[in-house]
């Protein structure tokens, strides 16, 4: 995108944001050229052909303008994309006209740094909504700003298109890179070490007694308790888990060329290791030089480390004792295994 063209989408100052398509670089080039002409040969029959050439591109101005008026979207869902590869996105247009359906219509969400594959919407009836896909690829983790909802259409010729710009604001979250890890990158497993966590599931510590559901082993059954009772009553037992992991990362930039590519890799193998953890049911938690996140299990354990290292600094410097923010941390739980990930 050129430096006028930059400033054009930028600017609030242009509340209709208009470019060229191949098509309409042909016509503009040969309306010029018939100009030219007629006014140097003054023939009637050029300047006829050079006054309908005009008037095919006013019209197509006049209705591109119309069919975007009256135009909605919808703002852009919560998405936790990953670098490097698409995310989807789910995006509602509405027209609000009482009359005549809008025609070729692409939305998409403006996000500096992006690259966005727009949905598409073939004929939006009045007072209807439908609902499209659009795709958005993040080359890095990071946080980036969302500008506002683009609403664009070639509509009628294909000359120009024009875009409307809907005020949005917020950010998206974008994740760092997870990758398969290999067996010697994956900490051990901790069988015989399990502990018993206050919740119901599959252990061997009496937890509490409900009644019995199907599936249900019939040797957990109370069978003086369900005597009194219309519902037979079962034992329950506290789920276990394995010892905890707390993943120390040193997110500080190492000497040398390639620091800040090292660092980066460092940073995907915590979200990896992270990951794999989390899947595995294991009581994960993560530590740095900037701060840490607080051992916890599940999917919404993972997505908080994610969300971590997603804004997760390169600290540039990297003197002697740099590290022990993160062994203060590891100290609140002496019995966690610790995994370290070192640039």
């Amino acid at each position: 995108m050129g430096r006028l063209t930059d400033f054009v989408w930028r600017s609030d100052f242009f509340p209709r944001k208009l470019s060229f398509t191949r098509e309409g670089k042909i016509v503009f080039v040969v309306s010029v050229g018939l100009g030219v002409a007629a006014v140097n040969t003054g023939n009637n029959l050029l300047y006829m052909v050079f006054g309908l050439s005009l008037a095919l591109i006013v019209i197509s101005g006049v209705l591109s303008e119309s069919n975007l008026r009256g135009l909605r979207c919808s703002a852009l869902p919560e998405v936790r994309p990953v670098a490097g590869r698409p995310a989807t996105a789910a995006l509602t247009v509405t027209s609000r006209r009482p009359r005549f359906p809008a025609f070729s219509i692409e939305a998409w969400p403006m996000i500096d740094g992006a690259e966005t594959d727009p949905a598409r919407f073939l004929d939006v009836r009045p007072g209807e909504s439908q609902e499209g896909a659009c795709r958005m690829t993040f080359s890095r983790r990071g946080e980036y700003a969302l500008r506002g909802m683009v609403l664009s259409t070639s509509f009628p010729f294909s000359f120009f298109r024009k875009s409307l710009i809907l005020p949005a604001s917020g950010r998206i979250l974008v994740h760092p890179r997870v990758h398969r890890l290999r067996a010697e990158d994956l900490p051990p497993a901790s069988e015989g070490e399990e502990e018993h966590r206050p919740v119901a599931g599959r252990g061997t510590e009496f937890f509490g007694v409900r009644e019995f559901r199907d599936g249900d082993n019939p040797r957990h059954l109370l069978h003086r308790r369900s005597a009194g009772r219309l519902e037979p009553v079962v034992r329950e037992f506290e789920q276990a888990a394995s010892r905890s992991v707390w993943i120390a990362l040193v997110n500080a930039t190492p000497p040398g060329e390639g620091g800040a590519e090292r660092i980066e890799r460092a940073i995907e193998k915590a979200a990896s290791l992270a990951v794999h953890l989390v899947d595995e049911g294991r009581t994960v938690g993560l530590a740095t030089i900037s701060g840490a996140v607080s051992p916890g299990t599940g999917s919404a354990q993972g997505v908080r480390i994610l969300d971590f290292l997603a804004t997760l600094p390169s600290l540039e410097m990297n003197p002697p004792g740099i590290e022990e923010p993160i062994r203060a941390a590891l100290d609140t739980n002496l019995r966690a295994f610790v995994a370290w990930v070192r640039p």
